[in-house]
Formats: C-alpha cells, structure tokens, sequence
C-alpha cells in the first residue's frame, strides 16, 4: 500500500512558520536629567507659552472692552435715545406732572436707563388712588403711561368725627375692594358719595384694605343703592355699623333703614318699592327695616314731602320758634277730644307695588 505525499502547499506553510523571526517585546524608559541647563530650557519654555497666552488673553480683554464701552456710549450715552415724549393717559383727573414726579421719570434721560419696573412700583405705593399703571417703552425716545385710577364708593369716617368733616378734601375714600385713599381735587364730584362710619377708621391709612365685614357689606349696599337709584333724587347719606348683623342707613329725605348683611339687592329693591308707595300715598317713609322679607316693618312720617326735593333745615326765629304754652294747650285739647292715634303697621312689598315703582 502506498503512502500518500504531503501536498507541497502545506509543507510550505509549515516552512514559512518555521522561518519567521519572534516578535522581541521592547521597553522604553522615559529619563529627564534634572541638571541646570535643563530645568532652565523648561522654565524658558513655560516662561514663553505663559507669556504667549497672557498677551492673547489681554488683546481679547481689550477688544471685548472696547466693544462693550462702543455699545455703551451709542446706546446709553447718544442723545437719539433720550427721552423726549411722554404720552400720558388717565381714567380720572390725576394729573401728569404729580405722576412722573412720584415715578422718578424725567425728560430728558436716556430710555434705556430708565428702569420700567421701579418706575411702576413706586407709582402704586405713593399713589394708592392709583389701582394699576402701565409704562411702555416706545423706541427710540418715547414713554407711554396708562394710569387706571381706582372709583370710589363711598366715604369713610369715624365715630367721633363730626359731619362737616365727612367730605373733605384729604378725606378718606373707599373703592370696590376696601382700599382707602385719600380724596383729590376737584372733592364736589363725591359730594353725593354716602359715608361708612367705622371704628376702625382711626388705624386706617392711605393704600390699606379693610377686610372687616360690616366695612365690606356697607360698601356693597352703597354699590346696590346707587345702581337703583342712579336716576333719582333719593341719596343715601351715611352708613352705621352698631351689630354684628345690621346697619343703619339715613337718606337724605330724612328716612332711617335698617339693612341686613344678607341679600342686599333684595333689600334695595324692597326699599325702592316702599318709597315709591309713601310717595303714592302722599306719605313720607320716616323708618323701615329691609331684613324683614314679608311685612316689612315701617314708619310714616305725618308731614308729606315730594321726593324730588330734599329736605332742608329751617331757621330758627322768633316765628318759627315753637311756643311751649300753645304746644301744652294742644296736648290738653287732643285728651279732651280723644282722639286716636295713628299706630304706623307694618307694609307687605308684594306684587302689586311693583306697578308703582
């Protein structure tokens, strides 16, 4: 049997294998002699990239500077950006020139320097009349100022204040929300304004909210009676809190309400309906208590006096001064006849005092 022969490829591979040279793993060993030319080339070096970099560092500096002193001076120093114009706008008559003082806004400073959101702060905090402002800033050199004053509801004032001094000018004046301010010029346009008499009157200052409720719901029967009676003579006067549940209310026809904290507008459009019958029946409501739903107390003054006029005090002369002597013998004479007096009842609003209204 005969061998089989290798192929002459693979001897040649193993030949091959055989004639190649072993990698050799070589090692390299980093030495730095430390002797005193060659720290002083290294320190030469260090010396010279530190040196490099430093003036790179300052030309950028330099240029940086340059750029933002250029944007500085065209923007904030260039008379095209000064304040020239201020449109001013108002709800009310406060007027411009007491605005702009309190804002720290002047003509002439750059607009870009003016800071929009102080100016507005300090417009709000020293002047509570004020309930919001708005500034815009209007390239290059104009402002715009939109002031929305706060309307007033009523007065307010203390126990022991006297009534010439409920309307005053530098009075106290409540708006919607409770806020106290004090009252401007011209003070006869809140003349009419009924008057909130409160204990607290005496802790309260400029640009406070009173939050007490008898304040609150004195302020929203002042709101209710002025939309009812927008077109009448009828005023409300003042306002009297003495409870935790009621407050007396006197108009100008001489009337003494009673009101409740509860549904005022019911109450408002009950006492409207009342005046309206005293004044078909020739009569004039003297008292009446608006709590009440259904038989609504009430009181009738004897005299009659038309709605359109209010009433006005008389003076006091030797005319008009009443006699004590003939007040006596009337008295006595009345006794004698026995005659009945009237006793005011209470009067249902129902229905049919609406026709009358």
């Amino acid at each position: 049997m005969k061998k089989r022969k290798p192929s002459s490829s693979r001897n040649r591979l193993r030949a091959g294998s055989k004639n190649k040279p072993k990698k050799t793993r070589t090692q390299s060993l980093n030495v730095r002699v430390n002797s005193k030319k060659s720290v002083s080339v290294r320190r030469k070096i260090f010396l010279i990239r530190f040196l490099k970099w430093g003036v790179i560092t300052a030309i950028l500096c330099v240029i940086l500077l340059g750029v933002y002193r250029g944007v500085d001076r065209f923007l904030f120093e260039s008379p095209k950006f000064s304040l020239t114009n201020i449109n001013y706008q108002t709800d009310g008559a406060l007027p411009e020139a007491r605005v702009l003082k309190n804002s720290g806004i002047v003509i002439g400073d750059n607009i870009l320097r003016i800071n929009i959101k102080d100016a507005r702060e300090r417009i709000l905090s020293e002047l509570p009349m004020i309930q919001d402002a708005e500034i815009i800033r209007k390239m290059p050199g104009s402002l715009s100022i939109n002031i929305s004053e706060r309307t007033p509801i009523a007065w307010l004032s203390g126990p022991e204040i006297l009534e010439n001094n409920f309307r005053i000018l530098g009075g106290l004046l409540l708006d919607e929300s409770g806020t106290a301010f004090k009252a401007e010029e011209p003070v006869m346009r809140f003349e009419n304004y009924p008057v909130i008499i409160s204990s607290e009157f005496s802790d309260v200052t400029p640009g406070k909210k009173l939050s007490s409720l008898a304040v609150q719901r004195g302020l929203d029967i002042a709101l209710e009676f002025s939309e009812y009676f927008s077109n009448s003579p009828v005023l409300l006067r003042t306002l009297h809190s003495k409870n935790d549940f009621s407050i007396i209310g006197y108009l100008n026809t001489g009337a003494e309400i009673t009101f409740g904290f509860d549904d005022i507008p019911r109450q408002i459009s009950d006492l409207k309906l009342l005046l309206a019958e005293a004044t078909r029946r020739g009569r004039v409501l003297a008292e009446a208590n608006v709590m009440v739903k259904k038989n609504t107390p009430v009181k009738f003054a004897n005299n009659f006096v038309s709605d359109s006029v209010a009433p006005r005090a008389v003076p006091v002369t030797r005319r008009t001064a009443p006699n004590p002597q003939e007040t006596e013998k009337k008295l006595k004479f009345f006794k004698k006849i026995k005659k009945p007096v009237q006793i005011p009842k209470a009067l249902p609003v129902d229905s049919e005092l609406e026709g009358h209204d």
